[in-house]
């Protein structure tokens, strides 16, 4: 039995060692991994998990320069959707209309069976048949072709916009509702319109309870599930493929933890709470 409590042991490996009944009580392990461990009746009472706060930084800053990206893009959008509506041309405003139309219904679809789902089945096709329908009626000369061409090209960046912003989300974990605002200030601050900045901040809140409903283990959301779990299996604590009978984890927040491939069933959780954690492939947080 060996005694690892209330020590800083953020980052550090503990692979394939055997570590029955030791005691890990109160102690930071934040990034730590256990991957391959013997953990049986270990005590892992009021231990910290998750990622350090130093990666937490990085991540944050790079999720934050993706908001601002996606803010950019939302700007991008609606301006161009914007150009539309207010064209002296019918054609060009029923083109905004449409794409007004569409957006909804992929925020719509988005929400109830996943994004990734959404943009395969609505917005590529509408997108790739604006494309195609542009170039037709430009090399016809029926018309310019303008209309087809800035809706496609709105739907693209609105696209972008979702998946940029909800992957900064995910990478931001507890942090996230930060974004939430910067998405929408940097789009704001982006326009030149108010109408402009209106859709932005729209558009960002969307997107953001879009991101909630998706990491909260709704079925069909399997980018940002992918994303989630890539982030907790590589920079958080893993226990992965470890033996945990009997292992204690009382009054524990376990954030960001790997338990991939680990027996579960013999864990005594205590009144220990999981957030974040990959339990049989997927994201698990429990109920407060």
């Amino acid at each position: 039995m060996k005694d690892y409590s209330n020590q800083n042991l953020k980052n550090a490996s503990f692979v394939d060692q055997d570590l029955r009944y030791s005691n890990f009580s109160n102690s930071d392990l934040r990034g730590a991994n256990f991957t391959g461990a013997n953990l049986n009746g270990v005590d892992f009472t009021g231990i910290k998990t998750g990622i350090t706060p130093v990666k937490m930084v990085w991540m944050f800053l790079v999720a934050m320069i993706i908001s601002l990206l996606s803010g950019y893009l939302a700007m991008l959008g609606g301006r161009a959707v914007q150009t539309l509506l207010y064209s002296k041309e019918e054609h060009e405003r029923t083109a905004g209309t449409l794409a007004i139309i569409i957006t909804l219904l992929f925020i719509g679809c988005s929400w109830w069976v996943g994004g990734g789902y959404a943009i395969r089945t609505i917005m590529i096709p509408i997108v790739i048949f604006a494309f195609l329908a542009g170039l037709i009626i430009y090399w016809t000369r029926i018309s310019t072709g303008k209309g087809m061409f800035y809706l496609g090209l709105s739907l693209v960046l609105i696209i972008i916009m979702f998946i940029t912003g909800t992957i900064a989300r995910a990478m931001a974990g507890v942090l996230s509702n930060v974004l939430f605002f910067i998405v929408a200030i940097s789009g704001i601050l982006f326009g030149r319109s108010v109408g402009g900045g209106i859709g932005t901040l729209i558009l960002a809140l969307i997107c953001g309870f879009i991101t909630k409903r998706a990491l909260s283990n709704v079925q069909g959301f399997y980018l940002l599930h992918g994303i989630a779990l890539y982030i907790t299996g590589r920079f958080g604590t893993s226990f992965r493929r470890t033996k945990m009978a009997n292992t204690r984890f009382n009054r524990s927040k376990l954030r960001n933890v790997d338990f991939s491939y680990t027996d579960i069933t013999l864990i005594n959780w205590g009144n220990a709470r999981r957030i974040n954690c990959i339990i049989d492939n997927r994201i698990v947080t429990d109920k407060k």
